[in-house]
């Protein structure tokens, strides 16, 4: 990432990240409304989380993902939009697989899926009603950020100390990402090549097996 000014790549990486979403007219996504209210908080985490800052998300940016209604669905499309922003900004492994956590880490607060609308339906609480429901944003603050992580050098699980991603985290990185393939290749494939310039005597097919070998092949 250009570091004379991080600040400038960040807006840029979250504005192309939203009109890919707006160009796309993705379904979903493209139903939010409200959704450029996005735009500033976004910058913040992602400032957080290229910084390598912690907690890289916060209880308020949970709060307006869940104001605007989005589901686990609508971060995996946004997350695969920001990734492939972030690729072209060259901001390299060790940012990228943050941005991963970050995802991650927002997508367990948010509902699997949007309700159907019915006549009778309550509206969604505004942002001062999750902040006074302790069963949300009190467990949120609680909670750690998610085990199984990758320790580099070497590579090996945080949870478990075998090779990283071990069979606990390749169930997680499926649940975290749901049908979101494409997004969950690229988070793995920038944590092979963070892998491959730390290991460097591990072969590149063997690297390509364990990073991207388990992963479930599209339908035809």
């Amino acid at each position: 990432m250009d570091s004379t000014d991080p600040d400038r790549v960040v807006r840029l990486i979250v504005a192309e990240t939203l009109a890919r979403v707006a160009d796309q007219g993705s379904r979903g996504l493209g139903e939010v409304t409200g959704l450029e209210s996005l735009g500033g908080p976004l910058r913040e985490v992602l400032r957080r989380a290229l910084e390598d800052r912690v907690p890289l998300a916060t209880p308020q940016f949970v709060d307006l993902c869940r104001e605007l209604g989005l589901n686990r669905d609508d971060i995996d499309l946004l997350g695969h939009y920001l990734l492939t922003a972030l690729l072209a900004h060259h901001v390299g492994p060790d940012a990228l697989i943050r941005v991963g956590v970050l995802l991650s880490t927002v997508r367990r607060y948010l509902p699997a899926a949007r309700p159907p609308a019915t006549p009778n339906a309550r509206p969604v609480p505004r942002r001062r009603d999750l902040r006074s429901d302790n069963s949300v944003v009190g467990r949120y603050r609680r909670t750690k950020l998610p085990e199984h992580l990758p320790s580099a050098p070497s590579w090996t699980c945080t949870g478990c100390g075998r090779e990283w991603p071990c069979a606990t985290k390749q169930s997680q990185l499926l649940a975290e990402f749901g049908g979101a393939r494409a997004a969950l290749a690229v988070y793995l494939g920038s944590c092979l090549v963070a892998a491959a310039q730390d290991l460097p005597t591990l072969p590149l097919p063997r690297a390509r097996l364990r990073f991207l070998g388990w992963l479930p092949r599209a339908r035809i």
